[in-house]
C-alpha cells in the first residue's frame, strides 16, 4: 500500500529541522571550547600585555596590538608570544633561555598513546643532587606560565590532570599523570589521572601510608622519589607497585606553602637524563597544581581525599566544641626536598587550648616545656613514622596559668602531622578514679544508708564483693541479706538493729557466697550518724573490706603453728628417748682402769648442736686380758634411734671380738662380713687399735676411717697405714694391720670425722686439728681434748662426734748412784 503525499512532506520536514539544529549545536560547541581555550590563555595574556604596557610605555591596547603583531610575524600563536614574554621577565630556576633564541612551544598535541603497562615496577630511586643534575630544558618557564593560566579554567581533579599533560607536561615526553591527596589517617587517595588505565587506578583508589609506594614515600617523606627502570634485567629491582606507564616515574609532594597536602606521579617512555633535566619544573608544577586540586576539590562532591579537614570551618567547630585541648599540627621539615621532621606547626587550635594566638606558631615555642621533658621527640616521632603516641608529662607549664603541672598527652598521626589532645591530670574525675583503683586493689567497697532512702547505695567494688552487678545504683536490704551466708544473717540483722537504735560503731565478718569465686570472708565496719542529743540513726555509713586472702592465709598458719608444736613435741620425746637409749647402751666403760698401767686417758662425746640430731658415733677403751688396751672410734650412718641402736650392736660385737685375741684387721673383717650378712641398712666407719703400754706399740686397722695421729714432742702427725672400705658395703673387702712405734711420752688422738666436716668452714682435712693439738703443749689430756674442740669452732651443729685420747708415761730418769 502507498503512503499518502502529505506524510513524505512532514518526514521530509522533520529531516531538514533536526540536522538544523544539530548544526547550531556544533557551532555553540566549537564557540564553547574556543571560548574555553581562549580563558586558558587569557590570563597570561594579560599578564604580557601589563608587562609590555610597563616596558613600552604605551597602553593596554597598544601592548595588544603589539602581541597580535608579534604573532602574525611569527606565525606563531597568540598565547605562545605571551607565555615566552612573561617567561623571560619570570624565568624558572636553572632556565637561561632568552627573547629571539627563546624555542617558544608550538602547537600542543598529545604524543601516540602507549598502552600502559600494568606490571614491571621498580623501587623508587631518589633524585640526584642539583649540581650532578642535567642542563635544565629551555622555554620552560613559559610553559610554566601557560599552565598556570590553563589551570585556574579546570573545574574537577580529572580534567586538572589533563591539562596539566596536554598544556606542561606531554612536549617533554611524559605519558601519564596521576593526582593524590592526603586523608587524615596518612592514606592516600587517588582523585585524578590521565593517561592511566581505569581498571588501575580502581586497583590503587586508596594507599595505606605502610605500603611503600613512591606516592606515599614522596607524600610523607617530602622529596621527589625516581623509579627508573635499568637495561639490564640483572639489576632489575623488586616490584613497588608503580601506578602510572612507562620506563621512569617519579613521584613529587604536592606542597600548600609549608604543607604537604598529596602527591603527584608522573610516567615517561624517553631518555632519563630528559626526565631529570626537568626536575625543578616538575617541582614548580606540583606546587602549582596542588592549590588548584584543593580547589575544584572543595568545590566537587567531598568525596574522599577531597577536602583537608584541617583547614575547613566545619572541622574547626567541631574541635571547639570538644572539653579537651586539640591542635592541628603540620610537619616542619629540614630543607625542601623532604628533609626530616624538626618541629610541628600549629594550623589551628582550639578554644579549650588556652588563650592567645597559637595559629603559625611552632610547637617547641609554644609548649617548651614538652621539649625538656622528651616528649616533643616522641609527638615527632607519631608524625614521622604514623604511629600514634600516647604518654604523660611532669615537666609542663600551663599557658594559661603559668603553673607547672603533670599532663596526659595523645598524638595521633593526621595528614602531614598529629592531632594533638591533653588533659591535665590531679582534677577531680582522676582523683575519683585513682581512689576506685585503689580500693580495687585494697578489696574495699563503701555503703551509704539515710532514713527515708528505700536502700543503700554501694560502690561498684561493694556490689562485686557481694555478687550483685556493679552497674547498678544500690540494692535493698533484702537482696543484700540474701548475699549473705544463712549462717550469718542473723548477726547481720542484729547489727542493723543496733545501728538502727543508735550503736556509734560496729564491726562484724561474715561469709558471703559470690557466683564462680566460692565463699568469701567480708569485714563490715559501720558507723551510725545521730542528732545530737542521741535517738536513732539518721544515716548509716561504712566500708565492705575483701578479707578473704587474710582469713585463709591465717587459718593456714594457725594450723601450720598447730602442726610446727606436734612436731617439736614429738622431736622432743625423740630426742630424749635417743639420749636415754645412748646412754643405756654406751655406758662409761667399767673393768680394768687402763690408768693401772700408766696411761693417761680423756675422751669426748660432741651431740650435734640442733636438739633432734642424735647421731651413731661412738668410741672405746677397754684394757683386755693379754695387757693390751682397746682403742677404738666409729660412725654408724644416719641419725636418731636407728642410728644409736646399730651403733651399740657394732660396738659390742666388737667388744666381743677383741676378747678372742683376733688382731684389728681380723676383728673388722668379721665385723664386715656380720653387716653384709645380716643386710643392715647401715654401713659404719671405725678405727680400732691394740695398744701395747710395756712394748709401746699400737697395732692398728681403719675401715673407711681417718688414720689415728700421733703428738711427739709438740709435734702432731698421721699415722701412716692402710684406709679400708667401710664396714657393711663390700663383703670380700680384706683389711690390713699396721704397727705403730711409741715413744714415752706419745699422745694418740682418735677422731670421728664429724669433729671436722662441717657446712662452714669445715673441709675435712684434719690439719686445723693437728695444729690444735700442738698448741696444747704438755697440759693434761682432758684440758687438751677441750682445746681442740674450742679451735675447731665447738661442736658441730649438723652431726655428732667423738674424740679420744691415750698418753704414755714418761721416761723415768734414772737416779743418782745408777
Amino acid at each position: 500500500m502507498s503512503e499518502p503525499a502529505g506524510d513524505s512532506s512532514g518526514t521530509s520536514a522533520r529531516t531538514g529541522e533536526t540536522a538544523v539544529l544539530r548544526e547550531a549545536v556544533d557551532r555553540l560547541r566549537a564557540e564553547a571550547d574556543g571560548l574555553r581555550r581562549a580563558m586558558r590563555s587569557r590570563g597570561v595574556i594579560e599578564q604580557a600585555k601589563g608587562m609590555l604596557t610597563e616596558r613600552l610605555g604605551c597602553t593596554p591596547d597598544e601592548a595588544f596590538g603589539h602581541l597580535v603583531q608579534l604573532s602574525q610575524d611569527t606565525n606563531r600563536k597568540l598565547a605562545d608570544i605571551a607565555a615566552g614574554l612573561v617567561g623571560i621577565a619570570a624565568p624558572l630556576e636553572g632556565d637561561t633561555a632568552v627573547d629571539e633564541d627563546l624555542p617558544v612551544p608550538g602547537p600542543v598535541t598529545a604524543p601516540a598513546a602507549v598502552p600502559p603497562r600494568l606490571q614491571d615496577p621498580h623501587p623508587p630511586v631518589p633524585a640526584p643532587p642539583a649540581a650532578a643534575r642535567l642542563t635544565p630544558v629551555p622555554g620552560l618557564a613559559a610553559r610554566y606560565h601557560l599552565a598556570a593560566s590553563a589551570l585556574a579554567g579546570a573545574d574537577t581533579p580529572e580534567e586538572l590532570a589533563r591539562l596539566l599533560h596536554e598544556v606542561a607536561l606531554a612536549p617533554l615526553g611524559v605519558l601519564a599523570v596521576v593526582l593524590g591527596l592526603l586523608e587524615p589517617d596518612g592514606a592516600l587517595a587517588l582523585v585524578g589521572s590521565h593517561g592511566v588505565e581505569p581498571r588501575r587506578i580502581s586497583q590503587w583508589r586508596r594507599i595505606p601510608p605502610e605500603t611503600g609506594v613512591p606516592l606515599v614515600a614522596a607524600a610523607h617523606g617530602g622529596g621527589m622519589v625516581w623509579e627508573f627502570d635499568p637495561d639490564r634485567p640483572g639489576e632489575r629491582p623488586p616490584d613497588t607497585g608503580r601506578i602510572v606507564p612507562g620506563r621512569i616515574a617519579c613521584a613529587v609532594p604536592l606542597r600548600r606553602g609549608d604543607r604537604i597536602v598529596g602527591a603527584m606521579s608522573l610516567g615517561w617512555e624517553g631518555r632519563a637524563d630528559r626526565a631529570r633535566a626537568a626536575s625543578r619544573y616538575v617541582d614548580a608544577l606540583a606546587n602549582l597544581a596542588a592549590g588548584h586540586l584543593l580547589r575544584v576539590g572543595a568545590a566537587g562532591d567531598g568525596g574522599p581525599g577531597l577536602e583537608v579537614p584541617g583547614g575547613e570551618y566545619w572541622f574547626r567547630a567541631v574541635l571547639d566544641a570538644m572539653y579537651a585541648p586539640v591542635l592541628v599540627l603540620s610537619a616542619v621539615r629540614r630543607g625542601v626536598d623532604g628533609g626530616s621532621i624538626t618541629d610541628l606547626r600549629v594550623g589551628y587550635a582550639n578554644a579549650a587550648a588556652g588563650p592567645g594566638p597559637a595559629e603559625g606558631r611552632r610547637l617547641s615555642e609554644l609548649h617548651p616545656g614538652l621539649v625538656a621533658s622528651g616528649a616533643f621527640e616522641r609527638i615527632l616521632g607519631a608524625a614521622a613514622d604514623g604511629v600514634p603516641y600516647e604518654g604523660w608529662t611532669t615537666d609542663f607549664t600551663r599557658p594559661d596559668t603559668g603553673a607547672a603541672g603533670r599532663l596526659s598527652l595523645r598524638a595521633v598521626p593526621f595528614l602531614d602531622g598529629v592531632l594533638l589532645t591533653w588533659r591535665h591530670r590531679g582534677g577531680a574525675a582522676e582523683r575519683a578514679a585513682r581512689l576506685g583503683e585503689a580500693h580495687r586493689l585494697a578489696g574495699l567497697g563503701s555503703f551509704w544508708w539515710s532514713a527515708g532512702s528505700p536502700g543503700l547505695e554501694l560502690s561498684e567494688e561493694a556490689l562485686r564483693m557481694l555478687g550483685l552487678d556493679p552497674g547498678r545504683a544500690g540494692a535493698t536490704p533484702a537482696e543484700v541479706l540474701a548475699c549473705v551466708a544463712p549462717a550469718d544473717r542473723p548477726a547481720v540483722r542484729l547489727l542493723a538493729r543496733r545501728l538502727l537504735a543508735g550503736q556509734r560503731n560496729a564491726t562484724l565478718e561474715v561469709a558471703v557466697g559470690t557466683t564462680g569465686a566460692g565463699p568469701r570472708t567480708v569485714r563490715v565496719t559501720a558507723e551510725a550518724l545521730t542528732a545530737p542529743a542521741g535517738g536513732p540513726a539518721r544515716t548509716v555509713r561504712g566500708v565492705v573490706q575483701d578479707v578473704t586472702a587474710w582469713h585463709r592465709t591465717e587459718q593456714a598458719l594457725t594450723a601450720a603453728r598447730a602442726r610446727l608444736a606436734e612436731q617439736r613435741r614429738r622431736a622432743g620425746a625423740e630426742h630424749r628417748m635417743t639420749r636415754a637409749l645412748q646412754s643405756a647402751l654406751m655406758p662409761t666403760p667399767t673393768g680394768p682402769d687402763p690408768s693401772a698401767s700408766g696411761l693417761d686417758h680423756a675422751a669426748r662425746y660432741l651431740p650435734a648442736g640442733e636438739q633432734p640430731r642424735v647421731g651413731g658415733d661412738w668410741y672405746d677403751l677397754l684394757p683386755l686380758p693379754d695387757g693390751t688396751v682397746l682403742l677404738a672410734v666409729g660412725d654408724v650412718s644416719g641419725h636418731g634411734v636407728a642410728a644409736a641402736v646399730g651403733m651399740a650392736e657394732l660396738r659390742h660385737a666388737l667388744r666381743g671380738l677383741c676378747y678372742t685375741g683376733a688382731g684389728p684387721a681380723a676383728v673388722l673383717g668379721r665385723l664386715n662380713t656380720m653387716l653384709c650378712h645380716q643386710g643392715s641398712r647401715h654401713i659404719a666407719s671405725v678405727l680400732c687399735g691394740l695398744l701395747d703400754p710395756a712394748a709401746r706399740a699400737l697395732v692398728w686397722s681403719a675401715a673407711g676411717h681417718p688414720p689415728p695421729a700421733v703428738l711427739r714432742a709438740g709435734t702432731a702427725a698421721l699415722a701412716q697405714g692402710p684406709a679400708g672400705t667401710v664396714l657393711g658395703a663390700d663383703r670380700a673387702t680384706a683389711y690390713r694391720d699396721a704397727e705403730l712405734a711409741l715413744r714415752p711420752g706419745d699422745t694418740v688422738l682418735l677422731w670421728t670425722d664429724g669433729l671436722l666436716n662441717r657446712r662452714e668452714g669445715g673441709s675435712g682435712r684434719p690439719e686445723p686439728l693437728l695444729r690444735a693439738a700442738e698448741e696444747c703443749g704438755a697440759t693434761a689430756l682432758a684440758d687438751c681434748l677441750d682445746h681442740i674442740v674450742a679451735g675447731l669452732g665447738g661442736p658441730n651443729p649438723a652431726d655428732d662426734s667423738c674424740l679420744l685420747a691415750v698418753r704414755l708415761p714418761p721416761a723415768v730418769e734414772p737416779g743418782p748412784g745408777r
